[in-house]
C-alpha cells in the first residue's frame, strides 16, 4: 500500500509505504507545504481494523517550525495526509 499526501503541498504524491515512515517524512517527500497551507489544520486519514475512517489532527506547523515531535505520527500503509489551504 502507498501513503498519500494531498492539498497545499508543493507536489501532491503517493509514496510507497516503508516501515518507520512518519508524517514529516511523507510531507517532505511531497516537497513541503506551500505558502497557502494552513499547516496546523492538517489531517491524517486512516482506516481502522473495522474499516472505519479515522481522522487524526496534525499540528504540522508546530512539527516543522518548532520541532514538536508529538505531531510526527508514524504512518501506516494506506494513510493519507491532507494539508488544507488557508481561508483568505
Amino acid at each position: 500500500y502507498d501513503t498519500g499526501v494531498t492539498g497545499a503541498v508543493r507536489q501532491p504524491i503517493s509514496v510507497p509505504y516503508r516501515q518507520g515512515m512518519t508524517v514529516l517524512d511523507a510531507v517532505l517527500a511531497a516537497g513541503g507545504t506551500t505558502e497557502f497551507a494552513s499547516a496546523d489544520n492538517t489531517k491524517l486519514f486512516r482506516r481502522d481494523k473495522s474499516d472505519r475512517l479515522e481522522t487524526l489532527p496534525i499540528k504540522l506547523d508546530k512539527l516543522m517550525k518548532k520541532g514538536d515531535l508529538e505531531n510526527n505520527l508514524p504512518l501506516r500503509p494506506g494513510d493519507i495526509v491532507t494539508v488544507p489551504e488557508r481561508a483568505f
